[in-house]
C-alpha cells in the first residue's frame, strides 16, 4: 500500500471507529437507563387498546399480564398519549401499567430485569469484530462497484445490530436503522448473487418493486416523525415491513432457483445457495416472532440468525475476485473459526429449544446446515488448496498459485533490481553514470516483457499458435544447448484464443522442465489432432530427480494437470527410458474459456 492509499485508509477506518463508538455510546446511555425489558404488544380495537403478545422474557409476562388484556393507563397516563404504543404497538420504557380483564381494573408493576443491557452487550461485541474484520479486510483492496456496495452493506449490517436493542424499546433512530435494513437487504443479496448468475428481465422488474418498497417504507419513516399515521400504516411498519421482506427474499430465492436450472451446464462461482441461505437465516424471525404461529421467541434471539447469509457474501465475493482475499491461513485456525461459528450455532438453537417444539427446530436446523454445507466444503478445499476437483474452487486455487509465482518473480528480479539501481544512487556522491541506469532500466524492461510475453503472448493474434510456438521452439534451442524436433497438426488453430495461450505456456513449462530440471539435450514435440480432441506429446531424454518428500510430480506440471481438468482433458506422464509427458485437450466443446 502507497502512502496515499495508507493516509485514506488510516482516516477513513479512524471516522468509522469514531461514528461508531458515538452510536454505541448513546445507544448505550439509552438501554443502561431502559435496561428493563418489558415486551408487550398491542392493538387498538376500535376505542380500546389490547395486548395482542407477550414475550416469554420480557418484565410484563413475569409481572401478570395477559392477552387481551385490555391497557387502560401507562405510568399514570392515559394510553393514547403514549407515543411508544401509537406509533410503534408496543408497551416499554414503562415501571406501571393499568390493564382491565374481566371488566376488573388492575395496576400492575413491572419487575426488573435488565435483559436490555445484557442482549446490548451481546450485539455490540458481534458489531465491534465485524468492525476489526471489515477494517483489515479494506486495507488491500481495490475499489471497484461490487466491493463498494459490500462495505456499504457491512457498514448498515454493523450499525443495525447496534440497533437491535434500542429499536426493540421504541428507539426512533434505531427503528430507523431497523426498517432501512430491512428496505435494502434484498437489494444488495441480488447485487451479490448476480456476480455468480447473469441478471435476467425478470430480476430486473424484480428490484424495481425492491426498489418502490424502499422509497416507501422511508417516506413512511419520515412522515411518522412529524404526524401520527392512520393505524394501518402503523401496523404496516411494526410487522408488515418484515412480511414484505419475506415476501422479497422469496421471489429472489425462487428467480435464483429458475437461474440456476436454467444454467446447469454453465460454471458458477459458486455452489453456495446466497438466496437460500439468507431466506433460512429470516424463518427464526418469520416463524418465531412475526407470524401467528403460537411460538414466540425473543426478538433478539431470532435476529442473530441474519447474520448468516454474510459469511456466503464474503465468500462468493472472493472467488469472484471482488474483493482480495487468498484464504491463506492455517487449516487448524479455519478449524477452530469453523469450531467457535458451529458452537455458537448450537448454542442458538439450544436456547431457542426453550421457546419453540423440538421437532419443528430439528427440521429447521436441519435445512439450515444443509444449505451451509457447500460453504463449508469450497472452505476446507481453498484452504486447502486441493487440486483434483473440476469446478471454480480449483480454478480459483490453481490462479491464486499463479499469481503467487508471479508475485515471486517480480519480486525476486524486478524490485530486486530496482532497489540495487536506488542504492548506487544513494552510496554515490556524485551523479550516477547515465550508462549505468540505461543498462540497469533495459534489465528491468528485458524482465518484464519476458513476464508479460510468458503471462499472454501477444504474438499468438499475429501469427497464429502454430507459428508461434515453432518461434518458441526456435528461442529456446538459441538460449539453451538443446536439439528440439516438431510435428505440428495445423489443427490447434481451432481453439479459442484464451486456451491458445495455455496451450502455448503449457508446451514452454513442459520444455522447461525437461531442460532444468531432467537435463535433457534431446526434445521432440509432436501435436496430433483428432476428431474431438488433439494430443500433445513432449519426449525427452532427460533424467528427473525428485527428492522422496516432494509429492509434487514433475515440479510445475500440477498446475497444468488442473487446467487440463478444468477444460474436460488430461496429462499422463511416463518414464522409462526416456520422458513422455501427454496432455489431450477436447476442443470441439470449447467457447473461449479463460485460463
Amino acid at each position: 500500500m502507497n502512502k496515499s492509499r495508507r493516509k485514506s485508509w488510516i482516516q477513513l477506518s479512524a471516522l468509522l471507529l469514531i461514528i461508531f463508538i458515538g452510536v454505541s455510546a448513546c445507544f448505550f446511555e439509552l438501554v443502561l437507563y431502559q435496561s428493563n425489558y418489558i415486551g408487550v404488544e398491542g392493538r387498538k380495537e376500535g376505542s380500546t387498546w389490547v395486548v395482542t403478545k407477550l414475550q416469554a422474557d420480557g418484565a410484563a409476562n413475569a409481572s401478570g399480564v395477559k392477552i387481551n388484556d385490555e391497557i387502560k393507563m401507562i405510568d399514570g397516563n392515559p394510553v393514547n398519549e403514549n407515543k411508544l404504543l401509537n406509533n410503534w404497538l408496543i408497551v416499554e420504557q414503562a415501571t406501571s401499567v393499568v390493564i382491565s380483564r374481566d371488566g376488573i381494573q388492575q395496576t400492575l408493576l413491572f419487575s426488573k430485569n435488565n435483559r436490555n443491557l445484557k442482549v446490548f452487550g451481546i450485539f455490540f461485541a458481534i458489531s465491534l469484530i465485524y468492525l476489526i474484520f471489515l477494517i483489515e479486510l479494506s486495507k488491500k483492496q481495490i475499489a471497484n462497484n461490487s466491493s463498494k456496495r459490500f462495505y456499504q452493506f457491512s457498514v448498515l449490517v454493523i450499525f443495525t445490530l447496534l440497533s437491535v436493542v434500542p429499536s426493540s424499546i421504541g428507539d426512533y433512530f434505531g427503528r430507523t436503522v431497523i426498517i432501512l435494513f430491512i428496505s435494502v437487504f434484498p437489494f444488495y443479496i441480488y447485487t451479490f448473487l448476480s456476480k455468480a448468475i447473469p441478471v435476467t428481465e425478470v430480476n430486473t422488474k424484480v428490484m424495481r418493486f425492491i426498489g418502490l418498497v424502499a422509497l416507501v417504507n422511508g417516506f413512511l419513516m419520515v412522515t411518522v416523525s412529524f404526524v401520527q399515521l392512520p393505524v394501518f400504516l402503523i401496523e404496516y411498519l411494526s410487522v408488515g415491513v418484515f412480511y414484505m421482506l419475506g415476501f422479497n427474499l422469496l421471489i429472489l430465492s425462487i428467480s435464483d432457483l429458475q437461474k440456476r436450472f436454467s444454467n446447469r451446464k454453465g460454471k458458477e462461482v459458486t455452489q453456495v445457495n446466497i438466496s437460500l441461505i439468507s431466506l433460512l437465516s429470516f424463518v427464526p424471525l418469520f416463524l418465531f416472532y412475526i407470524l401467528p404461529t403460537g411460538w414466540v421467541a425473543p426478538f433478539y434471539l431470532v435476529v442473530i440468525f441474519t447474520i448468516f447469509p454474510i459469511f456466503g457474501v464474503i465468500h462468493l465475493l472472493i472467488l469472484s475476485r471482488f474483493l482480495r482475499y487468498r484464504y491463506r491461513m492455517n487449516q487448524s485456525m479455519l478449524y477452530f473459526i469453523l469450531a467457535f461459528i458451529l458452537s455458537a450455532t448450537i448454542v442458538l438453537v439450544s436456547l431457542l429449544s426453550r421457546y419453540v417444539p423440538l421437532a419443528i427446530l430439528l427440521c429447521y436446523v436441519f435445512l439450515l446446515i444443509y444449505s451451509f454445507f457447500p460453504l463449508i466444503g469450497e472452505l476446507i478445499l481453498t484452504v486447502k488448496r486441493k487440486k483434483e476437483y473440476s469446478d471454480p474452487v480449483s480454478l480459483f486455487v490453481a490462479v491464486e498459485d499463479e499469481r503467487e509465482s508471479i508475485s515471486t518473480y517480480i519480486h525476486d528480479t524486478v524490485i530486486q533490481d530496482i532497489i540495487y539501481l536506488m542504492k548506487i544512487a544513494e552510496e554515490k556522491e556524485s551523479n550516477v553514470e547515465k550508462e549505468l541506469i540505461i543498462q540497469e532500466l533495459d534489465e528491468v524492461i528485458f524482465n518484464l516483457r519476458e513476464l508479460c510475453s510468458d503471462i499472454y503472448p501477444l504474438m499468438i493474434q499475429e501469427m497464429g499458435l502454430t507459428n508461434t510456438i515453432v518461434s518458441m521452439i526456435e528461442q529456446v534451442m538459441k538460449k539453451y544447448s538443446v536439439a528440439i524436433t516438431h510435428t505440428i497438426d495445423t489443427k490447434i488453430e481451432h481453439y479459442p484464443k484464451k486456451v491458445n495461450n495455455f496451450i502455448l505456456r503449457s508446451l514452454k513449462e513442459c520444455i522447461n522442465n525437461s531442460i532444468l530440471h531432467g537435463k535433457a539435450d534431446e526434445i521432440e514435440i509432436m501435436i496430433a489432432c483428432k476428431k474431438e480432441a488433439c494430443e500433445f506429446q513432449v519426449l525427452d531424454n532427460g533424467k528427473y530427480v525428485q527428492k522422496k518428500a516432494d509429492d509434487q510430480s514433475h515440479f510445475g506440471l500440477e498446475v497444468i494437470k488442473e487446467k487440463l481438468i478444468l477444460l474436460g482433458g488430461e496429462l499422463s506422464i511416463e518414464t522409462n527410458d526416456q520422458t513422455i509427458i501427454t496432455m489431450t485437450l477436447p476442443y470441439n466443446h470449447l467457447k473461449g474459456e479463460v485460463i
